[in-house]
């Protein structure tokens, strides 16, 4: 009779846009290649979680583990997120009707990154700029996607890690500069409050590009998407786009700057979600890592914290992979 070690275990990233399934095999510290579908195309996660399954071949699990964008609620049996950007509820009991697993584990999808930190290689990452990090202190993750994910790890004083389980991404957004400043209370006029995830994600983008342009009285002509604005900075064909692309990098380093502080990262802060490494020479590092560091008397402090650029898909599976496993 096998044990649930030398089964598969179920792992799956539920974002706004896609939803990525995967098993593990026994033994394995990472996923095998994911199956990505479009969240748009279901009306419930059961719905797309029956298609995995039985593409899959419907295989005798030994754990499950899934993460989602928002906050967790509930406990045990009884714990679900309600989704912040899709009319979805992931719950502990649908999996568990859906798989049979007993004990489903449900987390916060960057809780979940954060817990891929301890796994991912030297070939994993890109640093940027700063020292050598301190492998014992606390670490910091965000990435800009669909919405602004934000966690940390923090040393349990046992030579494990505690993942930070919050909504970081909906801090209240600080400028750095007077173009900064317009921009914000451009925003303000629209929004009201002015989050960091406001426009620090793709749909961001779009809103960056528009209140830019109006700034300055002479706004372009359409709504490009956060990929058109990359691909328009990127061949220098529009000054907004470049613009959108610098401001956006800026207000990035700075946020990062603002995690570090508040959690003492000396173990680093990382840089994920889904626009980064899509990037490449477009992102800024010298913007990024001054904005990161100018924060007054504390910038010889965070010169030392390493920032990383990682570069390895499914960050989150690989941490749920951990998850699963341990529990």
């Amino acid at each position: 009779m096998p044990t649930p070690h030398d089964l598969p275990v179920l792992v799956a990233d539920i974002g706004g846009t896609h939803a990525r399934f995967a098993l593990t095999q026994p033994g394995a510290s990472r996923p095998d290649e994911p199956m990505v579908l479009m969240t748009a195309l279901y009306p419930t996660l059961e719905a797309a979680l029956d298609t995995f399954l039985e593409q899959a071949g419907h295989p005798a699990l030994g754990g499950a583990a899934l993460c989602a964008a928002g906050p967790v609620q509930g406990t045990g049996d009884e714990c679900y997120i309600a989704m912040t950007n899709l009319p979805w509820v992931v719950s502990a009991r649908a999996v568990t009707a859906a798989t049979g697993c007993p004990r489903i584990s449900i987390v916060n999808d960057f809780t979940a990154a954060a817990l891929s930190l301890p796994h991912l290689d030297a070939d994993d990452l890109v640093q940027i700029g700063g020292a050598t990090a301190d492998d014992d202190a606390p670490r910091g993750i965000l990435g800009p996607g669909t919405g602004l994910g934000v966690s940390g790890l923090i040393p349990d004083g046992r030579g494990g890690f505690v993942p930070l389980s919050g909504e970081g991404g909906h801090v209240s957004l600080a400028p750095g500069n007077e173009r900064e400043i317009s921009l914000l209370f451009q925003l303000m006029q629209t929004h009201g409050h002015v989050s960091a995830e406001r426009v620090l994600c793709g749909p961001g983008m779009e809103e960056l590009y528009g209140a830019l342009g109006a700034l300055d009285g002479s706004p372009e002509i359409g709504r490009p998407t956060a990929a058109d604005i990359a691909r328009m900075a990127a061949d220098d064909s529009s000054p907004l786009a470049r613009e959108v692309v610098e401001v956006f990098t800026g207000l990035l380093g700075s946020v990062a700057g603002d995690l570090a502080l508040t959690l003492g990262a000396r173990g680093g802060i990382y840089l994920a979600g889904g626009i980064l490494p899509r990037w490449g020479d477009i992102l800024n590092h010298r913007l990024l890592r001054y904005r990161f560091e100018a924060k007054g008397r504390f910038k010889p402090y965070l010169a030392e914290i390493p920032i990383y650029l990682i570069t390895v898909r499914d960050i989150a599976l690989i941490g749920l992979t951990a998850l699963a496993r341990r529990s």
